[in-house]
């Protein structure tokens, strides 16, 4: 304003006076730059200022309320914003409220920490009220959300009904429908749309034999490839129907499940992978067929262990072929320390050389222990430190 009636009044005036007025205006100008700089700059102060108070308290609050550790706290709060208790403490007390200990909310709030700015009464109690409604006790809340806390952000009528509807549709049984929401990931095929697909796609699976064993398996493991679109799923099912397995083995489904999660490209790198592994692709596709995942492993984990199994086991490429499940079990952890315990009972005479290896892989952890370390004890004291991986080589065994 200043500025303006500096210039109106310099046009009415003399020559030098106008020039003093032209350096009035200047400076005027300058001040008013000046000034506006100060206030812009004071107000970016005050906001960060806000924003490094927002973060601290809910840092704080995140630690001392929620019981979350200090270092998840310093990362959830780039996530999340709290102003101030009284929200967050509502929440806190409508969980507490259903049973959640703080082991649950830490949890819960480690992978949804946005569900402390939830409004508590419209948007939360709804969810959990609807979940014991259909069944789940006050046990099982707590357990079902803090293993997939992405319900709670959901919306009930738009994603969570449709979606326990739509199982229930192919389902029926309360049990298997109870075990499908729990293991279930909630992604975008149970948006409401998506739970008109589950019925026809269900129907093409039964109507090529797959027994209701095998679809609770799928919907099981994961439910939400029932939900996808019915010519892409139509699609997958005779891809899998082409590699041989037969509809009416759980593995059908098991392959329907793999096979979704690659592409026609990388399906092809994976044949031409084992094909240099020295598998042909008649030999990859029967290892396929009885434990699909393989085709899901990293190509650095099947050379380690294929490499392992040839050069230090010595068994052959139809061998580890014939018994695909060997590839999913750790080298370290698993593979090496029952192939050592194995060599030192072979060495000492105490079981057959000619036994199965992949059969001793694939044992579980208790008959291991029962049949190879435990029976041995007294024979080889060391075993069970062997074993565990206490030693630094078999020549401790042997001494």
């Amino acid at each position: 304003m200043l500025i303006f009636l500096i210039a109106r009044l310099s046009s009415s005036l003399p020559c030098g006076t106008r020039t003093q007025l032209r350096f009035l205006r200047l400076n005027a100008s300058l001040n008013s730059h000046s000034f506006s700089s100060v206030v812009k700059s004071s107000e970016s102060n005050h906001s960060e200022q806000n924003r490094v108070e927002s973060e601290s308290f809910t840092v704080s609050y995140l630690v001392n309320s929620c019981g979350v550790s200090a270092r998840d706290a310093e990362e959830l709060s780039k996530r999340v914003k709290l102003k101030d208790p009284d929200n967050p403490d509502s929440v806190l007390k409508l969980l507490r409220s259903y049973g959640f200990s703080g082991a649950h909310i830490s949890k819960v709030l480690k992978y949804s920490p946005r569900l402390l700015l939830a409004n508590p009464e419209n948007n939360l109690l709804p969810k959990l009220r609807f979940l014991q409604s259909i069944g789940f006790s006050a046990s099982e809340i707590p357990e079902l959300i803090s293993s997939n806390s992405k319900i709670l952000t959901l919306s009930l009528e738009k994603r969570i009904i449709p979606h326990y509807e739509a199982l229930k549709t192919v389902l029926g049984d309360d049990w298997k429908l109870k075990r499908c929401l729990q293991s279930s990931r909630w992604s975008v095929y149970s948006y409401s749309y998506g739970a008109t697909n589950i019925v026809p796609n269900i129907k093409v699976l039964r109507d090529e034999g797959v027994p209701q064993s095998s679809v609770f398996t799928l919907l099981f493991r994961n439910a939400n490839v029932a939900f996808m679109n019915q010519s892409k799923f139509v699609e997958y099912v005779k891809f899998v129907k082409e590699t041989g397995i037969e509809p009416s083995k759980v593995t059908f489904v098991l392959a329907l499940l793999a096979v979704t999660q690659l592409s026609k490209s990388r399906w092809k790198c994976k044949l031409d992978f084992f094909e240099r592994c020295g598998w042909s692709r008649d030999v990859t596709l029967s290892a396929f067929s009885k434990f699909p995942a393989i085709m899901l492993l990293s190509e650095k984990k099947i050379t380690n262990t294929l490499k392992f199994f040839v050069d230090e086991m010595g068994l052959r490429l139809e061998d580890t072929a014939g018994c695909p499940t060997i590839f999913c079990y750790s080298l370290k952890r698993r593979i090496i320390p029952r192939w050592s315990v194995f060599q030192i009972l072979k060495m000492k005479g105490l079981v057959k050389a000619n036994m199965s290896i992949p059969s001793i892989i694939i044992m579980s952890e208790e008959k291991f222990l029962e049949n190879f370390v435990i029976k041995f004890q007294e024979d080889v004291p060391q075993l069970l430190k062997l074993y565990r991986g206490e030693l630094g080589s078999l020549r401790e065994v042997q001494a």
